[in-house]
């Protein structure tokens, strides 16, 4: 194209089609009211009548058959001087058609209004002020024939100048009057056109970024109307669903709103509609709303492939066209990453307490068989007093292995359990439960508050809920214990005694995870505490701090928590102590 106005080249060009598609209907408009008011003397005009239809009709084919070819070569300067070649040709039929058709004394002068108008609004001010004074000059020139010439109404204006004065001064006058109307108004127009044309580019070119936009995102989009009816979705969605092969016109319509007459549910036979209408309900009763509550997030098996979606609604309102946008990503490939991570992690962790065991269980047995071997032997001479040793050694590490072997069988036990497996939950009074559970940690120097309500009940697992609470309670125990005897060793004779040590036992029911009843148990003690490092991990196997300790008690508490669909937290502060919350469905 050799002019770069591609945008004011496709305007004027449809401009000019509209004239010409105008002037035929025109054209025959003028015809019919002419036969209409001649229809006495038609048969006298016939020639006339059938000689203007065929120059109308000529015309037509003529610029049709120009402006084809001047779309072919996209010429804007070219398609400017036809358009005004077709005005002067206009401007000359008109001119011919009043002179010798009674001149100005004939309705036909209505023809030089016209042709302002089709100049105004082709080519806005140039047009009018063109064709305004070249009508003006037309109307004298033709006054000025008529009356020095055997023209048109000549015998009348002849001898009644003061008449053809009168029409050419009101024609005159009242084209550029017209013409000065249209003039302001065209310019306005044009300020206008060009702004409405800068705005239509502008809304053109945003809507072609938006869809490349989206459609670039490697994330699928699907939004969703009030009906749960598919109304947009992008390229890589349309991709990772296949709905190429599929008779949705999905590939021609992505990345714009359309409608597909598709539901959510004809593209996922599984999709979770009760979550849909789960939020509808929830939003008709409560008017709270925060981006929390509002987003949603679900994973879902499609063929063969594994989809994470984010679910986001959109506020209701009737200038909305969608309710709700799904994000979904394949992460297929990540699951197999994280089947392969946790396989591999269980390996590792396998060959660590491999490791572990062997090596803690041969530190006791190298004590049992020395201890052994000096009772057995015949060359050492045994005191009681050293019996009495030997065999308490013994016992101490046999008792040692025997809480080695429990804990780890415990770990290992809830580690391989699947949440959702069958147990043995029944239902017991919380209060008592703990009551006797604190009678077995009873301490000297320690005291054990059970402030839980005497009719706070509880559906679960009652022996996986001891195994929990009592590693809590021991490591409670065992801290006071440790901070004391730090105490003792720095007091002096003169400073007065320790403070005792104070464990406190408490619960609340609790809402979470959508709503859902939680018990809420808290053992606090003041104890030695944790710095941050041993806090955050506190719960991992293996982790103590303890130089007798196995490094499974909190983790065992993490795991029966989480298989149970609780959750388990840590808040301590080293020096003050610590409070360790469980949280299990009640």
């Amino acid at each position: 194209m050799k002019n770069d106005n591609k945008g004011g080249y496709r305007e004027l060009y449809n401009k000019i089609r509209f004239t010409i598609i105008f002037r035929i209907l025109a054209f025959s408009v003028i015809i019919l009211a002419y036969i209409l008011i001649n229809f006495k003397d038609v048969i006298h005009y016939s020639i006339f009548v059938y000689s203007f239809i065929a120059l109308a009709v000529f015309l037509t084919l003529i610029y049709s058959a120009i402006l084809a070819y001047l779309k072919k070569k996209e010429n804007y300067k070219f398609l400017v001087y036809f358009g005004f070649t077709q005005l002067f040709a206009d401007f000359i039929f008109i001119s011919f058609v009043v002179l010798f058709n009674w001149g100005l004394n004939n309705e036909f002068i209505f023809l030089y209004y016209l042709l302002l108008l089709i100049s105004g609004f082709i080519f806005l001010r140039a047009g009018v002020m063109i064709f305004g004074v070249a009508s003006a000059i037309a109307i004298g020139l033709s006054a000025d024939l008529q009356y020095y010439f055997d023209i048109g109404y000549h015998s009348y204006f002849l001898y009644n100048p003061d008449k053809l004065l009168f029409l050419t001064s009101t024609n005159i006058l009242g084209v550029l009057i017209f013409s000065w109307l249209l003039y302001h108004f065209s310019g306005e127009l044009g300020m206008l056109s060009s702004t409405i044309v800068e705005r239509d580019e502008f809304i053109k070119n945003s809507q072609n970024f938006n869809r490349e936009l989206f459609n670039s995102f490697s994330q699928g989009i699907i939004v969703l109307d009030e009906d749960y009816s598919v109304i947009f979705l992008n390229d890589a969605a349309i991709q990772m669903l296949n709905l190429n092969s599929t008779n949705g016109g999905f590939k021609y319509k992505s990345g714009i709103l359309h409608k597909f007459n598709v539901k959510i549910s004809d593209i996922f036979e599984n999709f979770p509609i009760d979550l849909l209408e789960t939020k509808n309900k929830l939003n008709n009763s409560t008017q709270e709303k925060n981006v929390e509550n509002n987003l949603k997030r679900f994973e879902l098996k499609h063929k063969n492939i594994i989809l994470e979606f984010g679910m986001t609604e959109l506020e209701t309102g009737g200038y909305k066209i969608g309710r709700y946008i799904l994000l979904f990503r394949d992460i297929t490939y990540i699951k197999q990453l994280e089947l392969e991570s946790k396989i591999n992690e269980g390996l590792a962790t396998a060959g660590k307490l491999a490791g572990w065991m062997a090596h803690e269980i041969r530190n006791p047995l190298s004590a049992i068989n020395t201890s052994i071997y000096v009772l057995s032997s015949e060359s050492v001479n045994c005191k009681e007093d050293d019996y009495k040793r030997l065999i308490g050694i013994i016992t101490t590490e046999v008792h040692k292995l025997d809480n080695l072997v429990n804990d780890f069988l415990g770990f290992v036990k809830i580690k391989s359990k699947t949440i959702g497996g069958n147990g043995n939950f029944e239902k017991f009074n919380l209060f008592l439960f703990l009551e006797e559970l604190v009678s077995e940690y009873a301490v000297n120097g320690i005291k054990i508050h059970n402030s839980v309500g005497k009719d706070t009940a509880i559906f679960s697992e009652k022996s996986r809920i001891r195994q929990v609470l009592a590693n809590i309670i021991q490591n409670a125990v065992q801290s006071i214990e440790r901070k004391l005897e730090r105490k003792l060793q720095d007091v002096k004779n003169s400073a007065p005694a320790p403070k005792i040590g104070i464990i406190r036992i408490g619960s609340k029911k609790i809402k979470m995870n959508g709503d859902k009843n939680f018990i809420s148990i808290n053992v606090s003690d003041n104890g030695e505490g944790m710095d941050d490092f041993t806090r955050k991990n506190a719960f991992k196997p293996l982790f103590t701090t303890k130089k007798d300790g196995f490094g499974l008690g909190l983790s065992l508490v993490y795991s029966i928590t989480e298989s149970l669909g609780g959750e388990a937290d840590i808040i301590s502060r080293a020096g003050r102590g610590t409070l360790i919350k469980i949280s299990i469905p009640a």
